[in-house]
């Protein structure tokens, strides 16, 4: 009984990061949309896609894990920045290449995907891998329903309280600026 209770809390565990990063991945994804706006993104993506669609599978495999196998050494040299003294630096930078590698993957998978896909290894790790987000989510999914309701009960205490102390100081106010008119000035 109680190896099932550690194996049921270390698999949600497990699933809750798992979602995490699948949450992170899917926002830095939109943000991605959202700043490659700026470009001019249809001509961009429709000649990149041609360059794929050129490549053999193996060869645009390692144009998808190009910013994995750049943004990881990087990261061990800031780590050992950090371990040197240079925190604060180490840790921007850390910061930073974890960001840009999380918020590039997602884009340049979208660009590779339909090439990657044709490899039969990558469809079944793929659909491996999101079997796993959809066991993820129904696990999770009774944890989520009571954190939201449970946020809402927090949001109706807090207006409810809100609403009560604003009036309450409002009146205060009101009885303070009315002794204050009342009260005679003195003249230094």
């Amino acid at each position: 009984m109680k190896h099932n209770r550690a194996r049921r809390t270390a698999l949600l565990a497990l699933a809750v990061a798992f979602l995490a990063f699948a949450w992170v991945w899917d926002g830095l994804a939109a943000v991605g949309r959202r700043i490659t706006g700026f470009i001019p993104w249809k001509q961009f993506k429709a000649a990149f896609v041609a360059l794929v669609d050129r490549m053999p599978a193996p060869l645009a495999l390692l144009v998808f894990l190009i910013p994995f196998l750049i943004v990881e050494p990087l990261l061990v040299v800031a780590t050992v920045a950090i371990a040197m003294g240079y925190v604060f630096w180490g840790v921007i930078v850390w910061i930073v290449l974890k960001t840009l590698s999380i918020a590039v993957i997602p884009a340049i998978f979208e660009l590779t995907r339909h090439r990657l896909m044709t490899m039969r290894w990558f469809v079944w790790t793929f659909g491996k891998v999101m079997a796993f987000h959809h066991y993820a989510d129904r696990i999770v999914a009774p944890y989520k329903r009571a954190a939201a309701a449970f946020v809402a009960r927090c949001r109706h205490s807090a207006a409810a309280l809100l609403h009560r102390r604003t009036r309450g100081t409002a009146q205060r106010a009101a009885r303070f600026a009315a002794r204050k008119r009342a009260a005679p000035r003195r003249v230094a």
